[in-house]
């Protein structure tokens, strides 16, 4: 851009010289049309200006020299006329001179437009190369801040990859601590229950040993007074028994075939009022004849004595016969 600036002023330098340059030049020529001219003479030298001394530019401008007025020429002896009386003032330009300013004016008019022309290409150059410049610039700028929004998105994915795994790794932690917590909890539970069952299971087998100590005991008890009803029974039984066989013992006539000694099992069925419906003899040691006389001496001996205590009638009675006699 320093270099840009620095063309630019060259140019503007360069354009302001060349019209003073024009403007000296112009300024020096009306100076020579304002100037006395001397006598006229037949003949007139005149200094050829070349244009391409006029294209010079960045260096100070010289005035054209001033033409050196030709000596007279010896004239021939003759009679010279009177001369007319000369117009005060410059002389009128000649055609030459006229053609030579125009061609000068015409050559600088070309030159000025050609400075002109470079001027505006170097400007349009300088234009489209500061254009092409700040696009490159802005290209440059719109690449780096979409680097820069790149970068700042890839370090806010990174951010929230890190994030959410940082979530993840603590509701992972989380988890295992609430399932740690939930297992400890359920053993604390399992080993409560546990302790809880074997305390009830001891309950228990405690109150089992109690109620089998108690049942034990009612059982003994109850054994005992069995034992002690069964014998006091039993002694009652024993008599009742005795009287029921002394009575079959009246009741029964001895057969001739009867030996000492008889011994007969009787199962006797009863009815409530003590009367014999029926009599079989079991195992007995007298043979046909003492059966018979036996069973009927049962019959006979019906209705037996009623049992001791008011105690109703057994169904089946077995009674052991061993006659005395």
């Amino acid at each position: 851009m320093s270099e840009s600036a620095r063309d630019r002023w060259l140019s503007i330098g360069m354009s302001v010289l060349l019209h003073g340059s024009l403007i000296v030049l112009l300024a020096l020529g009306w100076w020579h049309l304002r100037k006395p001219a001397p006598a006229p003479t037949l003949s007139i030298n005149a200094t050829v200006v070349d244009a391409r001394t006029l294209k010079g530019v960045g260096t100070a401008s010289t005035p054209a020299p001033e033409p050196k007025p030709t000596p007279p020429q010896a004239q021939p002896a003759q009679s010279v006329p009177t001369p007319a009386v000369q117009p005060e003032g410059p002389p009128p330009p000649t055609p030459e001179e006229l053609a030579m300013r125009q061609q000068a004016a015409q050559e600088e008019a070309e030159h000025e437009a050609e400075a002109q022309k470079q001027l505006l290409a170097r400007q349009q150059a300088e234009q489209a190369r500061d254009d092409a410049q700040r696009k490159a610039e802005a290209a440059a700028a719109e690449q780096a801040a979409q680097a820069k929004q790149a970068e700042a998105a890839t370090a806010a994915k990174k951010r929230a990859q890190a994030q959410k795994l940082a979530e993840e790794r603590k509701k992972a932690e989380a988890k295992k601590l609430a399932e740690q917590k939930k297992l400890a909890e359920q053993k604390r539970l399992a080993a409560e229950r546990k302790l809880a069952e074997e305390k009830r299971l001891a309950e228990q087998r405690a109150a089992e040993d109690r109620a089998a100590r108690v049942a034990e005991l009612q059982q003994s008890l109850q054994e005992e007074e069995r034992a002690q009803a069964a014998q006091a029974a039993s002694g009652a039984l024993a008599s009742w028994q005795s009287v029921i066989t002394s009575r079959i013992e009246h009741a029964w006539i001895r057969p001739p075939t009867a030996q000492p000694g008889i011994e007969c099992v009787l199962n006797v069925s009863l009815v409530p009022d003590g009367s014999v419906t029926g009599v079989s003899i079991g195992q007995c040691n007298g043979d046909d004849a003492v059966r018979q006389s036996i069973q009927t001496a049962v019959y006979n001996a019906s209705p037996l004595p009623p049992p001791p205590d008011g105690v109703p009638f057994p169904r089946e009675l077995i009674i052991t016969f061993k006659p005395t006699n």
